[in-house]
């Protein structure tokens, strides 16, 4: 299993709010130039590759460079040059992507580290976020938020996007990975209110959209089953907020539910709106 050091929490938290740059009024790149523009700058200035490839409206990137990951006791942690080297990349996106006539949404970066094998790091974001953060429409904390970052195992020692089943990241996808990480804080901050002390990598909540509904699946042991509502409902509540926030209208019910213990509450679009 590939778990967080505790160190690299702190370091990825403040990486997170890296690469944050307010573009030009008018596009100083076109759109077939993209990918070669950033490919340009990571090399002059930064002085390393990076691979590009776009997707309908999702660029993603793939580092492959050494001094980002280390394992320490078992568990993977970033390097202290991971905020230098990762933030350049960063940097380099929100610079040609801002300034250009692409109508890019998404991006994504995939790095991996050529010291530990088989591991992969994972960032996702919504470009209508980062101008948001940009206007200083969003808080630093808020931005964290609104970052989708994983860590996870691949089946080779090695990783490249050619390798990445690559597909056109969709708002609704891209809420439901959000509100899972989102719902999984605020199960650990709920049971630390009750007076439970739970480690955060024992709780999990994975999420999907499908046909107009968001399906919350939540794992967190609960004995004989007490205080699975008031969990499902403080996740309901997160859901309502986040969707609120991105004015998303687009689904029709909110599944969540605790396999653990067979509850489940579900709300329609109605209902929910209530909870904001």
């Amino acid at each position: 299993m590939v778990t967080w050091g505790g160190k690299t929490r702190a370091l990825w938290a403040r990486f997170a709010l890296i690469g944050l740059l307010l573009a030009g009024c008018n596009p100083s790149y076109r759109r077939p130039q993209v990918i070669a523009s950033i490919q340009d700058i990571c090399k002059r200035e930064y002085g390393f590759a990076v691979t590009l490839r776009a997707t309908g409206d999702t660029l993603a990137a793939h580092l492959h460079h050494g001094d980002l990951l280390q394992s320490v006791d078992g568990q993977v942690e970033l390097q202290e040059n991971a905020n230098k080297i990762l933030g350049d990349l960063i940097e380099a996106i929100h610079r040609v992507v801002l300034s250009s006539d692409a109508p890019y949404r998404f991006y994504m970066v995939l790095a991996s580290d050529p010291e530990i094998p088989n591991v992969a790091l994972t960032l996702v974001r919504y470009f209508d976020d980062v101008k948001r953060a940009n206007a200083n429409m969003l808080t630093p904390t808020e931005f964290y938020h609104r970052t989708i970052l994983d860590l996870h195992f691949v089946t080779t020692p090695t990783l490249t996007l050619d390798q990445v089943a690559m597909t056109d990241i969709q708002l609704e996808q891209f809420l439901s990975w959000q509100l899972s990480k989102r719902i999984q804080s605020k199960l650990v901050e709920s049971a630390s209110r009750r007076g439970q002390i739970v480690a955060p990598e024992s709780i999990r909540c994975t999420g999907e959209f499908q046909n107009g509904e968001f399906l919350f699946a939540l794992s967190l042991e609960q004995k004989d089953g007490e205080g699975v509502q008031e969990l499902l409902e403080d996740a309901a509540s997160v859901v309502a907020q986040v969707l609120k926030d991105y004015r998303f209208e687009r689904f029709e019910t909110i599944r969540l539910t605790h396999p653990p213990s067979g509850q489940s509450l579900l709300l329609p679009k109605t209902r929910l709106q209530l909870l904001k």
